[in-house]
């Protein structure tokens, strides 16, 4: 952009003293940045909406992980309590299993004893001892510590059942909670890969706004140098136009000047003549009136309906009229548009809307372009020294369409037809 500015700037700076159309390229420019100023910031807008929502997803999956991270401590809370349940509950069925074991041995010890006694300890018990009583109280203890070891078998039997039950509970509940862990485990981890992902994303995103940022800043420094340098090109075309209106307004006055000096020294030499009896002096001829364009297309008329001009119609230079619509022209021919007198590199206007339909040399004209109004209507420049529009472009009413130079016949000026359903129409009769 900067080296377009540059190259802008030159042009502008030889345009202004070439007298060339200086402002149109600068503006072009202008108008180019812009727009591209406009789809920045509608870029940056629509990143920044991509960044927030972005943003409020990662806010989401944070979210999520805290929930997924406090769900997995409980989880590895009611294992570390489960696993100790079943640790203590694994070490007291070993407990009642020894003590089974024990038991178990005890009695058989005491059934061996007594079937190696045989039927008869009973009896030998009770013939053998002097005290009847004894006998039978050393009866019915044997009795009673045989019952008691039986109950207590079952009743570490049943305890070990139970034991053994709460153990496969627990057992079962561990395996639950392991694999509800992996599931969230999982689940964090794709959490954190979607943070990760949206992360990078926002990343990416905060580096593409940065980067557009800076090159909006920089069109916008470019937009203000073009905005001073066409101000600046505009000021300068101003003072020139009000010189020339200053020049033209001088002349003016110069020749009414001349007028008035010169009817005053006719009305001295009839005085004088009458005085002397002589006869009176011829009438001097008057000199040809000079007609002048004014006022130059600009775009206070761009956006109407061609027809619509008549009456209107700015020209497209400023200069001196040295050849009217039908007036005969030095080889015979007649004039089928007119011909203005202005000094080479003028810039020459387009005087209303329309599209190129013709720009190229032109056989017995020079540099020549058309210009299609719509509604069979055309406009014809001819004459240029250089040309800024081709074939196919769209242009808008005071546009530029190059720089005035000479007609192929060597006169120096713009000439300029009207034209509709192809015919010529005087374009005077269309100017204000």
């Amino acid at each position: 952009m900067k080296a377009r500015l540059t190259l802008s700037l030159l042009g502008a700076l030889y345009g202004v003293a070439q007298a060339a159309p200086a402002a149109a390229a600068p503006q072009q420019d202008l108008n180019s940045v812009r727009k591209e100023i406009s789809t920045l910031q509608q870029d940056i807008a629509r990143k920044e909406a991509e960044r927030q929502q972005t943003a409020g997803e990662i806010a989401k999956s944070e979210q999520a992980l805290q929930a997924t991270h406090q769900v997995l401590n409980e989880l590895e809370k009611k294992q570390d309590a489960s696993s100790s349940q079943l640790d203590n509950l694994q070490a007291e069925l070993q407990t009642i299993r020894i003590k089974v074991a024990e038991t178990r041995q005890r009695v058989s010890r005491l059934l061996a004893a007594e079937y190696k006694r045989g039927q008869q300890d009973a009896m030998a018990i009770m013939f053998n001892t002097q005290d009847p009583n004894q006998s039978a109280r050393d009866l019915t203890y044997y009795t009673h510590i045989h019952r008691a070891q039986q109950s207590l078998i079952q009743t570490l039997r049943d305890q070990e059942v139970q034991l053994q039950a709460m153990s496969e509970r627990i057992e079962d509940e561990l395996v639950r909670l392991g694999r509800m862990s992996s599931a969230k485990v999982q689940e964090k981890r794709q959490l954190q890969q979607a943070r990760n992902q949206h992360s990078q994303q926002v990343s990416q995103l905060d580096s593409a706004i940065r980067n557009q940022q800076q090159k909006l800043q920089q069109l916008k420094e470019d937009e203000r140098e073009l905005s001073a340098l066409i101000a600046r090109i505009n000021a300068d075309i101003r003072r020139r136009q009000l010189a020339a209106a200053a020049k033209a307004a001088q002349a003016k006055k110069a020749r009414e000047q001349a007028t008035r000096l010169a009817a005053e020294k006719r009305r001295q030499q009839v005085a004088d003549a009458k005085k002397q009896g002589k006869p009176l002096p011829a009438e001097p001829k008057a000199p040809a009136r000079v007609e002048t364009v004014d006022e130059v297309a600009d775009a206070s008329l761009s956006g109407n309906a061609f027809r619509s001009l008549q009456g209107r119609l700015k020209l497209p230079v400023a200069g001196e009229i040295g050849g009217r619509f039908g007036a005969r022209r030095g080889e015979g021919a007649s004039w089928k548009g007119m011909f203005i007198k202005v000094a080479p590199g003028s810039p020459v206007r387009v005087v209303a809307d329309g599209t190129v339909v013709y720009a190229d040399w032109l056989r017995g004209f020079g540099n020549a372009m058309i210009i299609d109004h719509g509604g069979n209507y055309m406009t014809v420049y001819t004459g240029f020294a250089t040309m800024v529009r081709g074939n196919g472009a769209t242009v808008r009413g005071g546009d530029v369409l190059g720089a005035s130079g000479s007609l192929e016949s060597g006169e120096t000026g713009l000439y300029f037809e009207l034209r509709y359903m192809g015919r010529p129409i005087n374009p005077q009769s269309w100017a204000r």
